[in-house]
């Protein structure tokens, strides 16, 4: 009984052993760059959702907004341009007129990963699809939790901008006239 324990592995099972190890890390290594972009794609989803949330929280919070000197107690926005499929603006509504304007700036976010907007659409799920802008704002008025959601031109119920990685996998982000903010 000695004997059987000092013989260790006959060759037949270290070949079985490595051939196992073999392919499981194969199958890791072939699967891990679609891994990295599904993870990049929820990760440029979840941000933009919490800048959502950010500017709701800067609205509810009646943060204080100063231009020129002058300080505003406005509501906030995020402003997305299909034009500009790597970024999107964060904004102070001061002149309330619920869109984007160019000294209304509080920052500019800048996606880190290589996704980009694919679509911007309004009223897709109380129209057929199809529906889609070239630009969304999303405006939080104070002290209301409501939304005003706007497109190119026209105030819309709900807003669903769609991201995309570089091989074509979409998420979806729908925001509410309600202030909901959903990622699928």
């Amino acid at each position: 009984m000695y004997n059987d324990f000092m013989r260790g592995f006959t060759l037949v099972e270290m070949i079985i052993t490595v051939g196992i190890f073999i392919v499981i890390t194969s199958l890791i290594f072939i699967n891990y760059p679609q891994f990295i972009e599904r993870v990049s794609l929820t990760r440029t989803s979840q941000e933009i959702a919490l800048s959502l949330h950010q500017a709701r929280t800067y609205a509810l919070s009646v943060k204080q907004f100063t231009l020129d000197g002058v300080s505003y107690f406005a509501g906030y926005g995020i402003y997305f341009d299909i034009s500009t499929p790597d970024s999107y603006i964060l904004f102070a509504d001061i002149n309330e007129n619920r869109k984007y304007d160019e000294y209304e700036k509080v920052e500019e976010f800048k996606i880190q990963t290589h996704c980009k907007f694919a679509n911007l659409c309004i009223n897709q799920k109380s129209s057929p699809p199809g529906n889609c802008v070239s630009k969304v704002n999303v405006v939080y008025q104070r002290p209301a939790p409501d939304v005003s959601i706007k497109g190119d031109a026209s105030f819309a119920s709900d807003a669903e901008i769609y991201i995309e990685s570089p091989s074509g996998i979409q998420k979806l982000i729908t925001v509410w006239s309600t202030g909901q903010v959903s990622v699928e």
